[in-house]
Order: structure tokens, then sequence, then C-alpha cells
């Protein structure tokens, strides 16, 4: 009988957490690389790389909507901030939710891309977030230059 009350509470508990991804990923662990190439072969290649990797693009906006460039004058308009979808991990007592933000500069002789990882995990009434993967940052970032390198 004890043991099916544990069950049932802890079944109960797990239910309880509401769990909230937004879509922007602040600069708190970027991934940095210059990729060269055309700005918009470099564009529509990040899109294929994420999508091979999981991570739809859903959305797109100006940088500016979300931070101030760190100097004005070196902002142009076709600085592009793509949004991933979020990936949902489910374990027995615990999710975790990703996505990514690539951050895309204009900059001579090609683009310079900035990955942004974001991880919410769910621990039955608890929530921790995370800015880091670098094996998943550096992964995604060879690739893009790799494919820029092979078209």
């Amino acid at each position: 009988m004890r043991f099916a009350l544990y069950v049932m509470l802890m079944l109960f508990a797990s239910g309880c957490t509401t769990v909230t991804v937004g879509n922007y990923i602040r600069s708190d662990h970027p991934y940095t690389k210059k990729i060269y190439g055309d700005y918009d072969k470099i564009v529509e290649t990040i899109r294929q790389v994420l999508a091979k990797n999981g991570y739809k693009v859903t959305g797109e906006s100006y940088p500016s909507v979300y931070e101030r460039p760190v100097d004005a004058h070196q902002e142009t308009p076709k600085d592009l901030l793509l949004f991933s979808q979020i990936k949902q991990h489910s374990m027995i007592f615990l999710s975790s939710y990703t996505h990514l933000n690539i951050y895309i500069r204009s900059v001579a002789e090609g683009a310079e891309v900035e990955v942004r990882y974001g991880k919410v995990t769910s621990v039955l009434v608890k929530q921790f977030q995370s800015t880091r993967d670098d094996k998943l940052g550096k992964r995604i970032l060879d690739q893009i230059e790799h494919a820029m390198l092979v078209n």
C-alpha cells in the first residue's frame, strides 16, 4: 500500500512543472567562426546543416530587435538571427528542451557565424538552464565550414 502511495505521489509531482522556452538565447557562451564565401550561400548552407542535425529553422529576425550591436557602425542590414525548433528529450523523471540561435554577421568576404545553444532541463518541480554544449557548437560550425568548402 505504501509503495502505491509513493508511486502516485511521484506521478502527481512529475506533472506539476510547466516549462517555458523562449526563442531568443543571450550571448552568454557563443561558439563563433568566420566562414568565407558568398553570404547568401552561407545562410542556405547553415539552414541545411541545422536541418541535418535535427534543428529545423522556424524563424528569423534582425538581431537589433533583441540586442544592441557592440559597435553601431558595424551593423549591416544583412545581419540575421535564425531560430531553430525546440527539441524535447524525455526520460523517466526529467525532460530537457534544446534549441539553437544562429547569429550571422555579414563581413568582408563572408560571414561571422555565431552558434548559441540553449537547454532547459525540468526535474520534477525544478528547472535548470544551460548555454553550453561545446561538442554540438563546434560540430555545427565545422559542418558549415566543410559544406562551404565542398560546394
